[in-house]
């Protein structure tokens, strides 16, 4: 059974009913906040590099000398060159996902007996941008970019392919691999764009 508690409004006072007292301190937020300078930006013309962290559209980390000890443990049982996705085809970021038929992943096993992923396709049109999956991957291969701008005027453009993300991926980690793991590089950047907090 749900119960449903009303909560009565307050009464204002005669002195607030006279005076506006509420209108007045609304309009005291909005006079102190008028002659500050704004932190918006003139988009597209003026764009700002977002954090590291940010969530952003997806990519695959390739072979490349600095996997995780991890993906070495599985890397006896897969077929990945250099340079290719180091996908091990797990399927965790499916599991993870709560949407997980925006996932299409296929692996063949090789007549040596390792697997090989074929294909992995990611839809983006049903993407939340949560970021499980790339916390539930064990090789750290799918990871979130700075890259934002992905609107288009065709569905078929909104689906990633291993190929692509795994380009994207480089391409990301070329530019910003050494940074610090942190929501902005320094405490000057962040305070440029939201201020100071000042606890009272």
């Amino acid at each position: 059974m749900v119960r449903i508690k009303y909560v009565e409004r307050p009464e204002l006072t005669n002195r607030e009913r006279v005076f506006f007292v509420d209108f007045i301190n609304g309009m005291k937020i909005t006079f102190r906040n008028l002659l500050k300078r704004t932190v918006t930006t003139a988009f597209p013309f003026e764009k700002i590099t977002p954090p590291k962290r940010f969530r952003g559209t997806h990519a695959h980390r390739v072979k490349d000398g600095k996997e995780p000890p991890s993906f070495k443990v599985i890397e006896k049982f897969m077929d990945i060159g250099p340079g290719e996705s180091r996908c091990v085809a797990c399927y965790m970021c499916m599991q993870a996902c709560p949407v997980p038929f925006l996932f299409n992943i296929e692996a063949v096993q090789l007549p040596d007996g390792r697997k090989k992923v074929v294909r992995f396709d990611m839809n983006l049109l049903n993407c939340m941008y949560c970021g499980l999956c790339t916390e539930a991957c064990p090789v750290d291969c799918l990871i979130m970019t700075d890259i934002y701008e992905t609107a288009s005027y065709h569905r078929a453009s909104c689906v990633l392919h291993i190929d692509d993300m795994a380009k994207r991926a480089v391409d990301f980690d070329r530019r910003r691999y050494d940074e610090p793991d942190r929501i902005w590089i320094d405490d000057d950047q962040r305070s440029k764009l939201w201020g100071q907090i000042r606890w009272s």
